[in-house]
């Protein structure tokens, strides 16, 4: 997934791309300040000054609004990123540098992940709408990776595979992270994660190396 330049976009698209973006900060806003259940569509456009309307033109509840604030930008600059790593790199080793790329601003970064994890423990709602954007998170991957596969056909899946993988790995580490109670490096333990993904889990040389990372 994709977020195409400003600049070719039309004023009407520019425009709605505007008003969405307003939306999403006044809901990441509120809900970082009062908790996902003490704020209401009507105040989340409220503070973003558009109409109960126009909210609801745009999401269809506060809890999708919340997954697009939490999730989408991480996923535009993930992909990014992914366009970028060297040609040389396959498929594995080129989300591997991604992810040592994206290391930086983790005191924000961080908030902003351990946030989205306690409002997903506190909501079933908001952990379905996160499992929808979960979809996207793994198409967007694996559309990014597939270039640097040597498909045999339509039905090479691992682009797909490693996709999910990928995401697995990403999951499991900030589970892991968000709950530990030491000093744990979210960045360092993802990425040690991802070589144990790719060196085969009877290996165990890349946990060794989570410290190092």
């Amino acid at each position: 997934m994709t977020t195409p330049s400003t600049s070719a976009l039309s004023l009407r698209e520019r425009n709605k791309l505007r008003l969405r973006r307003k939306i999403v900060a006044s809901t990441v806003t509120l809900v970082a300040r009062r908790g996902l259940d003490k704020v209401t569509a009507d105040e989340i456009a409220e503070h973003a000054q558009v109409g109960r309307a126009t909210f609801f033109r745009y999401f269809d509840s506060k809890e999708a609004a919340v997954v697009v604030g939490f999730y989408e930008e991480r996923l535009q600059a993930l992909v990014a990123m992914l366009d970028k790593a060297p040609p040389k790199l396959g498929a594995l080793d080129a989300v591997i540098w991604t992810f040592a790329q994206l290391s930086t601003n983790m005191d924000t970064q961080g908030r902003m992940i351990r946030l989205g994890v306690e409002l997903q423990a506190s909501s079933a709602v908001l952990r379905a709408k996160a499992a929808e954007y979960h979809s996207r998170y793994e198409q967007a991957i694996a559309n990014a990776v597939a270039g640097r596969c040597r498909l045999s056909g339509p039905d090479d899946l691992r682009p797909r595979l490693i996709a999910a993988a990928v995401l697995a790995v990403t999951h499991t580490s900030i589970e892991h992270w968000s709950t530990n109670k030491s000093q744990l490096d979210l960045p360092a333990l993802v990425r040690a994660g991802l070589r144990q993904l790719k060196s085969g889990f009877c290996d165990s040389r890349s946990l060794r190396r989570t410290t190092a990372a």
